[in-house]
């Protein structure tokens, strides 16, 4: 019986992960024919560093989640650990953070994981990285007052935008960090849960609290993992807003360091809270209108938020292709340590 429940599991997760293959590949196919119309436009040298500076991005995103799953005890194998993160964010960036959750939970389970450490470190680490994104925003709105000529109402709807996410920082701080907090909430979506599906998930919070709370814990009392994880992130928020500013550069359209990161903090912060499959239009839209408030043409902003995504989003999932066949073909790798 034991044999044929992971036979089955197993192949659950080859059409589970045949599902998000093809899911992104129709994202790219959607665009493919704005791909093509940029493909001459471009300066092929900054093309090629922007490909550069998004493949460090994307290696410290993989090494961070790496470095945050040993936060929650989980370690062995590293490559795998590596190859498993690396895909699950080119997924997560490609389609949406479901997605890639989703593939990272099915590659850990084949390898003993328990889901509740896979959720809780992807929580902690999307945490840390959104938190940088919104920081940046206030920053970026900051430099707008002193830097352009604003009327009255603006200069109160950037204040009133800058405290509010002043507000949700705070927030989602304590949330994160506050025990007494934690539990409140999880026992409240533990009754909506059972009020609205007739299934009792206690014990499943209880389990995923618990990791979560050992997790910070760890994390806390760890100085030696801080830094490199706050090196990681940072170095892929950094490696990102490059990539964007070659993306102008190799189409020739000029653009100040705060508009570009005013344009850039927007466009991600609303793919993050994004409901449309693979954010399309959505990124591209509102960073074209941002850079367009700074006095970049609304065509040009949209053509460079274009080859942004062709070269961030398109690009790694073709390159990264073949690891989803190599992940899913290890099937006699060993259990990976999940110790405290």
């Amino acid at each position: 019986m034991a044999v044929t429940k992971n036979q089955s599991y197993q192949r659950l997760t080859v059409v589970a992960v045949a599902l998000m293959v093809a899911v992104g590949a129709v994202i790219v196919a959607l665009d493919w024919r704005q791909v093509t119309g940029l493909v001459g436009k471009a300066s092929w040298p900054l093309l090629i560093a922007a490909l550069a500076t998004a493949a460090v991005s994307y290696f410290c995103t993989a090494q961070s989640v790496v470095v945050m799953l040993g936060v929650f005890g989980v370690s062995g194998d590293w490559s795998y650990l590596f190859r498993s993160g690396l895909v699950s964010v080119v997924l997560e960036n490609l389609i949406a953070h479901p997605v890639g959750l989703s593939f990272r939970l099915l590659m850990l389970r084949r390898r003993g994981v328990d889901g509740s450490l896979t959720i809780g470190s992807a929580i902690l680490h999307s945490y840390f990285k959104n938190i940088l994104f919104l920081a940046l925003i206030p920053i970026s709105l900051t430099w707008v007052l002193f830097t352009h000529q604003i009327i009255l109402g603006g200069t109160v709807l950037i204040l009133l935008i800058i405290a509010i996410l002043v507000v949700v920082v705070a927030g989602a701080t304590v949330i994160v960090f506050s025990l007494r907090l934690r539990t409140v909430i999880f026992k409240g979506v533990a009754r909506v849960w059972r009020f609205v599906t007739r299934r009792n998930i206690d014990a499943a919070i209880a389990e995923f609290g618990e990791a979560l709370t050992e997790g910070i814990a760890d994390l806390r009392q760890r100085p030696r993992t801080q830094l490199p994880l706050a090196v990681f992130v940072l170095t892929d928020v950094g490696a990102m807003i490059a990539t964007l500013w070659l993306c102008f550069a190799a189409l020739g359209v000029p653009i100040h360091l705060g508009a570009l990161i005013t344009g850039f903090n927007f466009g991600i912060t609303l793919t993050v809270i994004s409901f449309i499959p693979g954010d399309l239009g959505v990124q591209e839209a509102s960073m074209a209108g941002v850079f367009a408030l700074f006095g970049v043409p609304f065509g040009h902003g949209v053509l460079v938020a274009i080859l942004f995504r062709v070269v961030y989003y398109f690009v790694p999932f073709v390159a990264s292709g073949t690891l989803y066949w190599h992940l899913l073909r290890e099937r006699g790798g060993d259990s990976l340590s999940t110790s405290d």
